[in-house]
């Protein structure tokens, strides 16, 4: 009976020691649940500070450095730790279209728990493309002048001073003179959002170089041909005035032209025939003054009177090469054209797209401008802006070390 009675006893104990154990294991697990829901919560509530900063913050790339954002910050009883990074370069600053990877790190005790999420930039055209005709400085109608705009206003950031014509609709900030507007004024319209500056040296330093002279005349440029020489794959060719004047005549341009003309003015003179070659790529950009002179109206870029022959082997037209001189084209610009110096519309010129200036633009003839609505729709490189950063869809993931 003794014995019965003690191992009874032994048993009892070994039970309730074990049961004694089991609560000890039990709570320590609540507690690490308890502190990885917590760390979880920090590595979550970090993610979510870093969107708003980015959101808040419209420096937040200059703001923030590439790296760590914060460290070991308190929140509830846990800690954060925020790190933000740019996956292609690792440089913040250099371009607004790079992604953003947000990492967070929660810790409660001995729980960590990382999570990730990329956020992506929202890229929308800029707002100058909805118009014929965008300027950020004034935009002037010689009196007894017109302007014709089909299919998109005439637009100024500036002040609309109408002493002749517009035959179309328009937009301004402010106005000197009405004059006579046939599709309606927007007064005051809000502002357009313009190219970013820089945007022509960035084309400038990807082009072919053609040597500058004061008048360049007869000649082709294309992506398979160029009568100045090796030929550019992308049609994009680069001259540089060095602030001197140049005159662009007889010519016919199936790709992308780039002037770096500084305090000089370019001269568009009779006949020239622009288009782009590639449909994400401007047709004419200048840095520096534009005086457009062709008589659209009255005169055809014909190969006869240029002594010239526009679609020579490696610059079809409509698919089409030859080697006589008895076609011919129109006289005008299709496409994107951006000057960042003024801009003046001389006699009957004729533009099929979208013509964008930073500088004063003043219509000193009869000129037509013909809305192209793909120039928006599917925008030139780098004529976008980035509105905001969203998390890219199924980015947000769980890190294990």
């Amino acid at each position: 009976m003794y014995l019965y009675v003690l191992a009874c006893s032994l048993l009892v104990s070994v039970i309730g020691l074990g049961s004694l154990y089991a609560v000890r294991v039990q709570a320590r697990s609540c507690r690490l649940m308890r502190d990885y829901a917590e760390a979880r919560t920090c590595a979550v509530s970090a993610i979510e500070l870093g969107m708003l900063h980015v959101k808040a913050d419209s420096a937040w790339r200059t703001t923030w450095p590439n790296g760590t954002w914060m460290l070991d910050k308190p929140l509830g009883s846990g800690t954060f730790t925020l790190q933000g990074t740019d996956p292609q370069d690792g440089d913040m600053a250099n371009s607004p279209y790079n992604p953003l990877v947000l990492t967070g790190i929660g810790a409660k005790g001995v729980a960590r728990h990382k999570v990730q999420v990329v956020l992506a930039p929202v890229i929308k055209p800029i707002g100058a493309l909805t118009s014929c005709l965008h300027g950020s400085g004034s935009l002037k109608v010689n009196g007894g002048k017109q302007i014709t705009a089909v299919g998109a206003p005439v637009c100024t950031n500036g002040q609309l001073d109408n002493d002749g014509t517009i035959d179309g609709a328009a937009e301004a900030q402010s106005v000197a003179d009405t004059g006579t507007i046939t599709g309606g004024l927007t007064v005051p319209a809000a502002a357009k959002s313009m190219p970013e500056a820089g945007l022509i040296a960035k084309y400038a330093a990807k082009g072919t170089v053609v040597a500058f002279a004061s008048t360049l005349e007869k000649f082709v440029l294309a992506p398979g041909y160029s009568t100045f020489g090796t030929a550019d794959p992308n049609g994009l060719y680069v001259t540089n005035t060095n602030n001197g004047n140049l005159t662009l005549q007889k010519c016919r341009i199936w790709g992308t032209l780039v002037v770096q003309a500084g305090t000089g003015t370019v001269t568009l003179d009779d006949p020239v025939f622009l288009q782009n070659y590639r449909s994400d790529f401007p047709t004419l950009l200048v840095a520096g003054n534009v005086v457009i002179k062709n008589t659209s109206a009255t005169t055809q870029c014909a190969e006869s009177a240029c002594a010239t022959n526009f679609n020579p082997a490696g610059a079809p037209y409509l698919g089409v090469t030859d080697t006589d001189m008895t076609d011919s084209y129109p006289n005008e610009i299709r496409g994107l054209v951006h000057i960042e110096g003024s801009l003046d519309l001389d006699k009957t010129a004729r533009v099929i797209g979208v013509v964008i200036c930073n500088g004063v633009v003043t219509c000193k003839d009869t000129n037509t401008i013909t809305y192209t609505p793909s120039l928006y729709a599917c925008p030139p490189r780098w004529y976008t802006y980035v509105e905001s950063m969203k998390p890219s869809p199924g980015s947000w993931r769980q890190l294990i070390d």
